[in-house]
C-alpha cells in the first residue's frame, strides 16, 4: 500500500509540475507576443527638425511700423514683440524680424558677412543720397556727391589712430583726407588744421560735403566727419572702431558741435560760371 501511494504522490507531483511549466511556458510566449505587437504599433518620433528660417526686413526712408506690418500681413504689436521694440519707432538701416514668417529652406541665403552687410548699409546711403538731390545729373552727379558716394563705400572700415589707409584703417581727420585727395583737393592732415580751411558754414546751411566739426573741450575741434545731409554725417568713430554715420541730432554731437567748413574746391563743377555769365 505504501508503495502504491508512493507512485500516486509521485504521478500527481510530476502532473503539477508538467501543468505549471506548461502555464509558465504560455504565459511567457503570450506576453512576448503583446510585446512583439507593441513594438510594431509604438509611434516613431520623427527627428526633431530644424528650425523655420526667420524672414527679415531692412527698414527703408519712410517706412513705419504699420506699413511694414500691413505689407508682411502681420500687426505692429507682433513686430514689436518679435523685435524686442519697446515703442513704435524705427530708423532706417535697422533690420527686422518677421514674426510668423517662414522662407523654404532651399531659398535660404548664407548669413551676411560683416562685409556684405556694410555693403547693403552703404548701397541704401547712396540710394538716400541720390533721393534727396533728385535734381542731380544721374549720370554725371557733382564732385560733392561723388565724393560722398565714395564715403558711404568706407562704411566698416575699422578705425584706427593715426590711419590714412582703407586697408589698415583710419582715423577721423585721415579718413576726410583721404576722401578730399580722391578729387585732387589736398587738405592738411589733422582735425584742427582741417579747421582752418573753407568757409564757415552756419549749422541750418549745412550742406552734403561740408566739413563738421566736435570739441570734447575747448574751442579747438577733436573731431571732423563730412556732412550727408539729412542731419547725418560720415566719420571714422572711436567709440564704434570703425567708420560709420551717425545723427547730428543725438545729445553727444550736439553738446560739442564746434562748427562746419565748406571747402570751396569740393564746389569747382557746380560754381564754375560760363563765359557769358562771367561777361
Amino acid at each position: 500500500m505504501r508503495g502504491r501511494h508512493r507512485i500516486t504522490v509521485c504521478v500527481a507531483a510530476i502532473a503539477l509540475l508538467f501543468v505549471a511549466v506548461s502555464s509558465y511556458a504560455k504565459t511567457a510566449a503570450t506576453h512576448a507576443k503583446s510585446s512583439s505587437k507593441t513594438k510594431k504599433i509604438k509611434p516613431v518620433t520623427p527627428p526633431e527638425s530644424m528650425p523655420a528660417s526667420r524672414q527679415t526686413y531692412l527698414v527703408r526712408k519712410g517706412d513705419s511700423l504699420f506699413k511694414i506690418a500691413r505689407e508682411n500681413q502681420t500687426t505692429p504689436k507682433a513686430l514689436r514683440a518679435a523685435n524686442g521694440l519697446k515703442g513704435s519707432k524705427i530708423k532706417a538701416g535697422q533690420t527686422l524680424v518677421i514674426p510668423g514668417s517662414q522662407v523654404a529652406e532651399a531659398s535660404v541665403e548664407p548669413p551676411k558677412t560683416k562685409s556684405a552687410r556694410n555693403e547693403q548699409i552703404a548701397a541704401q546711403y547712396i540710394s538716400q543720397l541720390k533721393s534727396q538731390n533728385p535734381t542731380a545729373d544721374a549720370e554725371s552727379p557733382s564732385a560733392r556727391l561723388r565724393l560722398v558716394e565714395a564715403g558711404f563705400n568706407m562704411i566698416g572700415v575699422r578705425y584706427r589712430r593715426s590711419g590714412i589707409s582703407e586697408k589698415t584703417g583710419f582715423d577721423c581727420s585721415g579718413l576726410v583726407k583721404s576722401l578730399f585727395s580722391k578729387f585732387n583737393i589736398d587738405l592738411p592732415r589733422s582735425s584742427r588744421e582741417q579747421y582752418n580751411q573753407g568757409e564757415e558754414v552756419d549749422r541750418d546751411k549745412l550742406q552734403v560735403g561740408d566739413l563738421v566739426f566736435f570739441s570734447s573741450g575747448g574751442t579747438r575741434p577733436t573731431h571732423v566727419g563730412i556732412y550727408v545731409g539729412d542731419d547725418k554725417f560720415l566719420h571714422a568713430a572711436l567709440k564704434a572702431k570703425q567708420v560709420i554715420v551717425s545723427d547730428l541730432n543725438k545729445f553727444w554731437y550736439t553738446m560739442r558741435y564746434l562748427g562746419a567748413r565748406r571747402i570751396a574746391d569740393l564746389w569747382w563743377d557746380e560754381t564754375q560760371a560760363t563765359p557769358e555769365e562771367e561777361q
